[in-house]
């Protein structure tokens, strides 16, 4: 019985962590500004890639990133339309048109926030 009690402990504790509370954004003024993102990951808990870009969340409806693209190898800028959908961001995709890439606030304290989402999974920023 203690093995099933230790066990269902766990699970709820791992449950609980996967169905985290996502921000809500009621407006864009939060998220507004230049983000440092300083890594991403497949998972909450997987391991961090460095990155060293910019987000810049403009009143506009526009998001530039910029700086170094690890996977082209190269520096870039890229500018794209986005908007706030049920509190969620809803951003247009640069490589492919008409398809459009989600995130929601997994996490925002002070200076520092996580998007879930897109292609890399979890985006962990800075506010510059």
């Amino acid at each position: 019985m203690q093995k099933f009690l230790i066990g269902a402990l766990l699970l709820l504790g791992s449950w609980t962590q996967a169905v985290r509370a996502e921000v809500a954004l009621s407006d864009g003024s939060e998220l507004l500004g230049k983000w440092k993102l300083e890594s991403v990951a497949p998972g909450i808990n997987k391991p961090k890639i460095a990155e060293d870009r910019t987000w810049e969340f403009r009143p506009d409806g526009v998001i530039v990133t910029s700086g170094y693209n690890r996977i082209l190898k190269n520096n870039d800028r890229y500018e794209w339309k986005y908007q706030l959908t049920d509190g969620k961001i809803v951003a247009e995709d640069p490589g492919r048109p008409g398809k459009p890439i989600d995130y929601v606030i997994y996490e925002k304290s002070g200076n520092s926030m996580i998007l879930k989402g897109g292609i890399e999974g979890f985006y962990f920023f800075t506010k510059q």
